[in-house]
């Protein structure tokens, strides 16, 4: 009989490795991708106004702080009306517009971002104000891990239809003001602030899926987050296919079947991929020999590891090495 079991609960069966409470398969990956968030700036705009933004290789965000707004992604998959309250993001950098009527004149952001820097709003005069955070983050779009692969291009939270987003919306509510603030320290708080706000977009994403299978639904399922923590946790153990599927407390097909239906790729494949993500890393810092790198992401030789590195990764760890 399959043992049910929460998040919230320590648990294991015989062979298991146990699954704690606390774990963080999200944390894990933001870490291991490297996000990085801010804000660039939080500003009164009067009508007529309006920002084109182009494909980006990071992600950007717009939050309505007050006011109305308009908002179109440039290959017409995405149109509709902002509220006050509203946040919009493009985690995969997708080009957009965002104005107060749709077929207002828009400015490019970057040539907008310039001229506020130089306190010189070209929107300021008129009526209908709507006021704009934005921002962006980043992360290491290199990696190969199913995160990245499988973000979203647009993302929509209506916070007037949305009581879970209480928090998310007085965290916008705070960034707005620290942004605004001439206070010692702004800068560094304004990061901080931005990467919370969109660490908690991703988690209202997470929390959205019912029924897509990706990346963001394993996260949300108890047995495959649990697989995924133990490897994050402990990359050099020796996996098998049998020994996560007891600690997902499913049989072993049915184990291989949800994994790979739902991430897109068999468990082994993914602890590979994992752990080469981790070399990677080592091997960038030049800090360590190959083979020490080796054993610590599960290869007991030096060739062995070589071999599955460049097959992951495409090239040698040497070559990685010798770019540094």
């Amino acid at each position: 009989m399959q043992k049910q079991t929460s998040r919230s609960l320590e648990y294991s069966l015989p062979g298991q490795v146990s699954c704690y409470k606390g774990q963080d398969v999200l944390s894990d990956i933001l870490n291991a991708i490297r996000l990085q968030a801010s804000s660039y700036f939080c500003t009164e705009f009067s009508a007529p106004w309006g920002i084109r933004e182009q494909q980006t290789d990071y992600g950007t965000f717009h939050h309505v702080v007050s006011g109305n707004a308009w908002l179109r992604t440039t290959d017409g998959r995405y149109e509709t009306r902002l509220s006050k309250g509203d946040i919009i993001a493009f985690p995969t950098g997708s080009a957009h517009q965002i104005s107060d009527e749709p077929n207002s004149s828009t400015m490019s952001g970057d040539e907008l971002l310039k001229k506020i820097h130089k306190n010189t709003n070209p929107f300021s005069d008129g009526s209908n104000k709507t006021t704009l955070l934005c921002g962006y983050f980043k992360y290491q779009s290199h990696s190969n891990l199913p995160l990245l692969r499988d973000m979203p291009n647009f993302l929509h939270i209506r916070q007037a239809k949305e009581d879970s987003c209480i928090w998310l919306n007085s965290l916008a509510h705070i960034l707005a003001q620290e942004i605004r603030s001439t206070l010692p320290g702004g800068a560094v708080i304004v990061d901080r602030l931005t990467e919370a706000f969109v660490i908690q977009i991703l988690r209202w994403h997470i929390n959205k899926q019912h029924v897509d299978k990706n990346y963001f639904s394993a996260l949300a399922d108890t047995r495959l987050s649990c697989v995924l923590s133990l490897i994050h946790k402990e990359p050099a153990q020796s996996w098998t296919v049998d020994r996560l599927a007891r600690n997902a407390g499913m049989s072993r097909s049915a184990f291989s079947s949800l994994f790979h239906d739902v991430i897109g790729m068999t468990p082994m494949s993914y602890l590979t991929q994992w752990r080469m993500h981790i070399a990677q890393d080592l091997l960038k810092e030049n800090k360590q020999s190959m083979v020490s790198i080796a054993e610590q992401v599960g290869y007991r030789s030096e060739a062995s590891f070589s071999k599955a590195f460049k097959k992951v990764v495409g090239v040698s760890p040497g070559q990685i090495r010798r770019l540094q």
